[in-house]
C-alpha cells in the first residue's frame, strides 16, 4: 500500500526537484554536489526576476533548507530511498517527455491535500481567497467555504505545483485576496460509472467535464437525456492523460481555446486595461491573467497562443516590447507573473494592440 502524507514539502517550483536528482553521480548521493546544484537553479532564477524588476543584484539564498524539502520530496515520492540511493522511476522525472505524468500520478497517490484541492477547485469553479492569510486566518476562512482544513502555507505549495503542472491558475485582485480557477478537465473513472441512469445535467463545470469524458471514452452514452453504461471499458485515452490512483482512474485533458475566441477574448480585456485606446502598451501579465481567467487557461497556453498570434497575424496586429515589471521586490510570486522571453533573452513586459485595417 502506497503511504500518503498530510505534509507537502515546501518545494515551489518543480526545477528545483529536477537539479537535486541531476545531482547524483551513477545513482549515489553526495550532499556537497547536491546543494551546489539546487543553489545554481535557484540562483539562475532569482537572476530572472531580478532581469525583470530591472535590478542590478539578485537575491542571495543559500538553498539548504530547499534542497532539505527536496530530499524529502524525492522520498515521499519514491525517487530515492530511505539510503538515498536514487531509484529507476528518478529516471521518468528527469525526462521532460515523462515528467508531468509521473508526478501528478505520484502526488494525487501520496498527498490527499494535493487531489483535495484540485478537485475543490474544480468543485467550485472559482475559489476567492485571501492572498495573505497567515496564522490560522486562512483555515478559518477555506474550511467553511471549501473544505480545507490546513494553513495557508500548505495550500500555496499544492496550488503553486498544481500550477506549474497545469491543473489550475490563479491571480490576484484588490484587497489583497486571489482567485484560483481550473484550467484541465479532470474527472475520475469512479464518479463517471455513478453516473450510469442518472439524468444528463451539465450546470457545473464539474458536471460537464464527467460528461465530456465520459463521451470522449465511450464509457457513457446518452439515450432519452439519461446516461447508459457502455458494455465494453474504454479502448483509446483519445487525448487525456490518465493516472492510476489505486483501483481508480483520473482522467486528465487541458483547456485549449480557439484562435477566433482567444483573439476575440484578447482584444476584450485588452481594451479595458487600455481604457479603449488602441497601441497602447499594457502589461503583459495583467493581460495574460484576465484572458486566462475568462478562458480558463494555463500562463503557459496563453504564452503559445499569443507568440503565434505575434507570429502570424489574424485579425489583430500586436506588438511587443520591453521594459520593467512594477511588482514590489518581495512579492514572493513573482515568478507566477515573469513574462516569456524573446530569442534574445529580453522579456516581453508591454503589449500594444490594434485590430488590423485589412481585416
Amino acid at each position: 500500500m502506497t503511504r500518503t502524507y498530510l505534509r507537502v514539502p515546501l518545494v515551489r517550483r518543480v526545477e528545483y526537484l529536477v537539479a537535486f536528482l541531476e545531482s547524483y553521480i551513477d545513482s549515489e548521493f553526495d550532499e556537497k554536489h547536491a546543494l551546489k546544484a539546487v543553489q545554481q537553479r535557484i540562483h539562475l532564477f532569482e537572476i530572472q526576476k531580478a532581469k525583470a524588476l530591472g535590478r542590478q543584484r539578485p537575491q542571495m539564498r543559500k538553498g539548504a533548507s530547499t534542497l532539505k524539502e527536496c530530499i524529502a520530496l524525492a522520498r515521499h515520492l519514491g525517487f530515492v530511498d530511505q539510503s538515498m540511493h536514487l531509484r529507476p522511476d528518478a529516471r521518468k522525472v528527469l525526462d521532460p517527455e515523462s515528467r508531468r505524468h509521473t508526478l501528478l500520478e505520484r502526488m494525487w497517490q501520496i498527498y490527499p491535500r494535493f487531489k483535495q484541492v484540485v478537485m475543490g477547485v474544480r468543485d467550485a469553479e472559482r475559489l476567492d481567497l485571501s492572498f495573505y492569510g497567515r496564522g490560522d486566518a486562512f483555515r478559518q476562512e477555506a474550511l467553511p467555504l471549501y473544505g480545507f482544513d490546513f494553513n495557508q502555507v500548505i495550500f500555496e505549495i499544492v496550488r503553486d505545483l498544481a500550477t506549474e503542472l497545469n491543473l489550475i491558475n490563479w491571480h490576484p485582485t484588490e484587497g489583497k485576496r486571489h482567485i484560483v480557477y481550473p484550467v484541465a478537465s479532470v474527472s475520475t473513472y469512479a464518479e463517471m460509472f455513478s453516473l450510469a441512469g442518472l439524468p444528463v445535467v451539465e450546470g457545473t463545470f464539474a458536471q460537464r467535464c464527467q460528461h465530456q469524458t465520459a463521451l470522449d471514452l465511450s464509457l457513457l452514452t446518452v439515450a432519452e437525456g439519461r446516461y447508459q453504461a457502455q458494455a465494453h471499458l474504454e479502448q483509446e485515452d483519445n487525448g487525456y492523460l490518465v493516472l492510476q490512483s489505486g483501483s481508480d482512474r483520473v482522467y486528465i485533458k487541458d483547456h485549449w481555446a480557439a484562435t477566433e475566441d482567444f483573439e476575440q477574448t484578447l482584444w476584450e480585456e485588452y481594451l479595458t486595461l487600455s481604457n479603449m485606446r488602441p497601441r497602447f502598451p499594457v502589461l503583459y501579465p495583467n493581460l495574460r491573467n484576465r484572458v486566462c481567467a475568462s478562458l480558463l487557461l494555463s500562463d503557459r497556453a496563453f504564452d503559445q497562443c499569443l507568440l503565434t498570434l505575434i507570429r502570424k497575424p489574424q485579425r489583430l496586429n500586436i506588438y511587443p516590447s520591453g521594459g520593467v515589471l512594477n511588482y514590489a521586490a518581495n512579492l514572493a510570486h513573482l515568478g507566477k507573473f515573469l513574462p516569456p522571453q524573446t530569442s534574445k533573452g529580453n522579456f516581453i513586459v508591454y503589449l500594444k494592440i490594434e485590430r488590423r485595417s485589412d481585416k
